[in-house]
């Protein structure tokens, strides 16, 4: 995806299996549809947007993101399957990662039309920035790769957060008390700001880089 952005869903609805697949893009985000009842919902946040099951809510969990040489080192009896990308993606996954410099962490193109897709974006920050989202009750927090990369420790009510870089390239965050992970999403700015209208920014985030 080209917002990078990513979450582990349960699909049951009502304790019913459901299937889906994308159905669409809005504000640059997939939009999933299932097959049951051809609804639209959020990948994000995995609420149902359009049809018959508006207001219901998939079971939303972190997920976490690595690369294959980074798992295939730490883990070398891991068994994994190539994709046989099309011919378009492979031409532009490569035209976009050139002309990034290389890496997961460019800044990328977008397929034609896509922007085409998106409302007024949050200016407060470059769209295909990268960084941290977190999600605790409804409250949500970016946090910029330039900070990230850097190791952030911050005060949630009490409770410190720590995001570090891991062996991978890519910052991941867990609570300092328990060790354990919060949602969170690794994720451009745009996915997050429009997932998360007005959501809070890092106080020590330095100004955004112009695209």
């Amino acid at each position: 995806m080209v917002c990078h952005s990513g979450v582990g869903l349960t699909p049951l609805v009502d304790g019913v299996l459901h299937h889906f697949s994308a159905g669409g893009l809005y504000d640059g985000l997939v939009l999933l549809i299932d097959d049951e009842s051809l609804s639209h919902w959020d990948h994000t946040r995995g609420d149902a947007v359009h049809g018959p099951l508006v207001g219901k809510q998939l079971e939303v969990w972190p997920i976490e993101m690595t690369t294959v040489v980074t798992e295939v080192s730490t883990h070398p009896r891991t068994l994994y399957s190539p994709s046989d990308a099309g011919l378009f993606a492979r031409g532009f996954g490569r035209v976009s990662g050139a002309l990034a410099g290389g890496g997961f962490l460019g800044r990328g193109l977008v397929p034609p039309g896509f922007k085409g897709t998106m409302s007024k974006p949050d200016d407060r920050r470059t769209s295909m920035e990268h960084g941290v989202g977190i999600v605790v009750e409804g409250r949500a927090r970016y946090y910029p790769m330039g900070v990230a990369r850097e190791g952030v420790t911050d005060d949630w009510d009490g409770r410190q957060l720590q995001i570090r870089m891991g062996p991978d390239g890519i910052p991941a965050a867990t609570w300092e008390d328990d060790g354990s992970r919060p949602m969170q999403l690794f994720t451009r700015w745009y996915g997050f700001s429009f997932t998360y209208p007005g959501c809070e920014i890092f106080s020590g985030a330095p100004p955004s880089l112009p695209s």
